[in-house]
């Protein structure tokens, strides 16, 4: 029992570090054991104390119905004492009572499957929050770095199965090991040979089990790349997205080719460790019940003897059969509880991930917005040769509407991307007004941008749902939902859906409405809107509209950003040219910036760029 002041997880931590001395190396500061068994007691504490209480009642259920049977078969063969068979109601009375112990070991059973079930789901549930949680803090060059998704697949691979098999394994190596402790109990008078045999037996066998376990991981691990390329020809051959170019070019056969040789190289090593496994197993089995029929002879000679009653030879049989039994449970548990400590292993390496953004969580709210100063910004993409931006200078003030050009690859999204922390510079910093942004709270510091990216998401759910994401998601506004339908041009057609703001879009769901891509564009917009930030940016947020369209955002922008601080991009100059300040950016630095006629008297790079896309009007 915990004494006081301890957690019942450590306890249970304690329990098994007396049983399971699994080695471990310790990359982290915490034993992955005692990390585990928080885990279990965070999400479902209720359910781990019910299913303890419940195997341990279990593991001494068996101790008493063989002592029962004994006793039974005494009365009816007169073994017992005084060599008389005893009275009807005496046998009764035993029979009652075996009826009532395996009535119980099995109603417990039913609830144990019930609660670990329960249990199952709430640590499923719970170990993907943690790595959905953990994910969100991270910042995006995790985002393009293959050994991350290589940290995420391991720590996601058996989130559908693993907690069941944790929680599994968890109970059956306690029950295995109390109960065979009771059966030990049982065999002690009956001589030490029974039980050095359970011990010659079973060793060798944990010892190969947890030796295969540790090389099914290897393999596992090895094979991650094989198996996040089967993944992504999978979803190239079933996915929405890529559906149309699969088709019309005619590459199903191509990618289905790529995805068996990639699933093939992920699963056949797997497969080779379980074919040995399998082996082991069967040799197990052939000496377990060569021991079981040794044991049987001895029991029978000491019989012959009348060294034993015919009571304790059958309590001796069966002891020494369910001591097999919960020995090999308890094996199996122990070498899937090895299994699973490998499993978490992968999961708390990706959640002791650093996040690369330091913040201060306790900084207080920002009630203010003057300026944003960069200073000498250099930023490089992980694994590229060159900076995608580099000593890049300049202010931005409360208010401004600032246009940024340049050719494609100039680093315009990208600056836009550190603005809003999204990265971190290589050097240089990013101050708001005065001070550097990584001493403000990430979130809140968020909170002062709202952007339409080129790449915009597209969210199947209610209209209305897709506009309110930006702002307290899930909230009932709907005039503030109207207004920024109405400033992105797209409100008349929401209401004239059939469920109007509440219609699903997309066609993921029966009833839904799918949208054209410019139609998807203008609610991003709207949801940009939506959002009450003082710094609206707009990166290409007419790159899929209609020129009507087109021409109603940006001939009333002043209307639409209502007096903030507003920064676009866009190739199509003409819609730059009313901006208080246009920033050019070639090859990741800034080599102009001014207003239109300034740029266009100075004839450099920006007059070049107008003045060939005007004559295409021409």
């Amino acid at each position: 029992m915990p004494t006081y002041g301890q957690k019942p997880s450590d306890a249970i931590y304690s329990v098994l570090t007396i049983f399971v001395n699994i080695p471990v190396k310790m990359p982290f500061q915490e034993k992955i054991i005692k990390r585990a068994v928080d885990i279990m007691f965070d999400s479902s504490r209720k359910e781990t104390i019910i299913n303890l209480l419940m195997l341990t009642i279990r593991s001494f259920l068996p101790l008493i119905a063989i002592f029962l049977i004994r006793y039974y078969i005494d009365r009816l063969t007169g073994g017992a004492e005084g060599g008389q068979i005893s009275s009807a109601g005496s046998v009764t009375g035993l029979i009652i009572a075996m009826a009532l112990i395996f009535f119980a070991d099995d109603m417990l059973s039913s609830l144990g499957q019930f609660i670990s079930k329960k249990q199952s789901y709430l640590l499923e549930n719970h170990i993907a929050s943690l790595i959905h949680n953990h994910s969100s803090i991270l910042g995006l060059k995790f985002f393009e770095d293959p050994e991350y998704y290589n940290k995420l697949s391991r720590a996601e691979r058996d989130i559908s199965w693993r907690p069941a098999g944790m929680v599994s394994d968890f109970i059956l190596f306690l029950r295995g090991v109390i109960s065979f402790l009771a059966m030990g109990y049982v065999l002690r008078t009956f001589g030490i040979i029974p039980l050095g045999i359970l011990v010659v037996v079973f060793l060798p066998v944990l010892w190969m089990k947890i030796r295969n376990t540790g090389r099914l991981y290897d393999i596992r691990k090895s094979v991650t790349s094989h198996s996040r390329q089967a993944s992504y020809f999978s979803w190239l051959l079933t996915g929405e997205k890529p559906a149309r170019e699969v088709r019309l070019f005619d590459l199903s056969g191509y990618f289905e080719k790529l995805f068996r040789r990639h699933f093939s190289a992920s699963k056949e090593p797997e497969i080779v460790v379980v074919r040995k496994n399998s082996v082991i197993e069967s040799i197990a089995s052939v000496v377990k019940v060569l021991a079981f029929a040794g044991v049987l002879i001895y029991a029978s000679v000491l019989y012959s003897r009348s060294a034993i009653t015919a009571g304790e030879l059958a309590m001796y049989i069966l002891a020494f059969r369910q001591a097999l039994v919960y020995l090999r449970d308890a094996v199996s548990g122990y070498a899937g509880l090895t299994e699973s400590r490998l499993f978490l292993k992968d999961l708390f390496q990706f959640l002791d991930i650093e996040s690369d953004m330091p913040h201060d969580e306790k900084a207080s709210g920002i009630k203010s917005f003057d300026n944003l100063h960069v200073e000498n910004l250099t930023f490089t993409y992980p694994g590229a040769d060159k900076p995608a931006l580099e000593n890049i200078s300049l202010k931005i003030n409360k208010g401004e509407r600032i246009a940024i050009v340049g050719p494609n690859g100039s680093g315009k999204t990208t600056l836009v991307k550190l603005l809003c922390r999204l990265y971190d510079p290589d050097s240089g910093r990013i101050n708001l007004d005065g001070n550097s942004i990584d001493t403000f709270n990430l979130n809140e510091y968020r909170r002062l941008f709202s952007v339409v990216f080129q790449d915009f998401m597209l969210y199947y759910l209610t209209a209305g749902d897709n506009i309110r994401l930006a702002d307290d998601a899930g909230s009932d506004h709907q005039e503030r939902i109207r207004s920024a339908a109405e400033k992105a041009g797209i409100a008349a057609f929401l209401e004239s859906l059939p469920q109007g703001y509440e219609t699903m879009l997309g066609h993921h769901t029966e009833g839904s409405r799918e949208l054209s891509w410019g139609e998807w564009q203008k609610i991003a917009i709207a949801r940009a809107l939506y959002r009450k930030a003082p710094i609206l940016i707009l990166d290409e947020p007419s790159s899929s509209l209609d020129a009507d369209s087109e021409y109603e955002i940006f001939s009333d922008l002043d209307r639409i950003i209502e007096g903030r601080t507003c920064i676009f991009i866009s190739h199509r100059l003409a819609n730059v040219r009313e901006a208080d300040r246009i920033i050019v950016l070639d090859r990741g630095r800034i080599v102009e910036q001014g207003p239109h006629d300034d740029l266009m008297s100075a004839r450099g790079r920006y007059y070049s760029m107008f003045t060939r896309q005007k004559s295409m009007y021409r």
